[in-house]
């Protein structure tokens, strides 16, 4: 009489869980590579947005302001409504500040963004016919906030020149 075998051996299913095993934890790391990646253009997305953002803001009210009072680690705007001059951007913690008037300073990037550095040079230019302009030229570094420090593979570096009405 004949053996008739159906089924699977012990090694055959062995081999079959080996190969299954070594399949998904490849397919495990792929998968978590991916989420990482995505983690980190999040966050580079979201440092370049806020630093953007902080810097046009900034540009803004240097357009609006009527002179230039001060520039080196503050900026410090002349404006027309009494009630924000001057406006001074200034950085504290990691945030970049601005105050109107006598009002409270308010963080102008998110919590989510930590500034690393911050400077303004005044610029003074003359027109061919002789008038006199002020702008001046803005340097923001800032990047992801990881706490206390900015995530050093978020740095953005922005800068600008913006010219005052």
């Amino acid at each position: 009489m004949q053996n008739k075998r159906s089924g699977f051996t012990l090694i055959e299913m062995m081999i079959y869980i080996v190969i299954f095993a070594i399949v998904a934890t490849l397919g495990a790391t792929v998968f978590d590579f991916a989420l990482r990646t995505k983690d980190t253009t999040n966050r580079l997305t979201e440092a370049q947005s806020g630093v953007q953002q902080a810097l046009q803001q900034m540009a803004d009210k240097v357009y609006t302001a009527t002179d230039i009072n001060g520039a080196s680690t503050t900026l410090n705007l002349k404006m027309s409504d009494s009630t924000k001059n001057p406006t001074v951007f200034s950085l504290a913690s990691g945030a970049l500040m601005m105050q109107e008037g006598t009002g409270t300073a308010v963080a102008v990037t998110p919590s989510t963004i930590y500034v690393t550095a911050l400077s303004f040079t005044k610029l003074n230019n003359t027109s061919s016919q002789g008038t006199a302009t002020s702008s001046v030229q803005i340097r923001i570094t800032g990047g992801y906030n990881e706490g206390s420090a900015a995530d050093t593979k978020s740095l953005y570096t922005l800068e600008t020149a913006a010219l005052s009405l």
